[in-house]
């Protein structure tokens, strides 16, 4: 946490106000959980066609409730659009 602490001691007034900002609506706990999974979970599959997604080039779904938020990533449009339309692997 020392680092963390030393880095917002550098960050400006006005991007300060822009974090807080994004911590508040959930983009910096959603950039962390995407940076985690990468060492977590490096391999994705598209759970459309099942080919392996790498996580730098993925269409990456977020769904569910608050709270229960799942994951899904494709390797293309086209099997987010199937995904989307069917709610089922074909």
């Amino acid at each position: 946490m020392n680092k963390l602490a030393a880095l917002v001691q550098e960050i400006p007034y006005d991007d300060l106000l822009k974090l807080r900002k994004d911590i508040m609506a959930g983009n910096m706990l959603r950039l962390i959980e995407e940076r985690i999974a990468t060492f977590e979970n490096p391999n994705r599959v598209c759970p459309t066609c099942g080919r392996e997604v790498h996580p730098n080039e993925a269409l990456t779904l977020y769904f569910g409730p608050k709270g229960l938020r799942q994951r899904a990533s494709f390797d293309g449009e086209d099997c987010l659009k199937h995904f989307l339309e069917n709610d089922t692997p074909h």
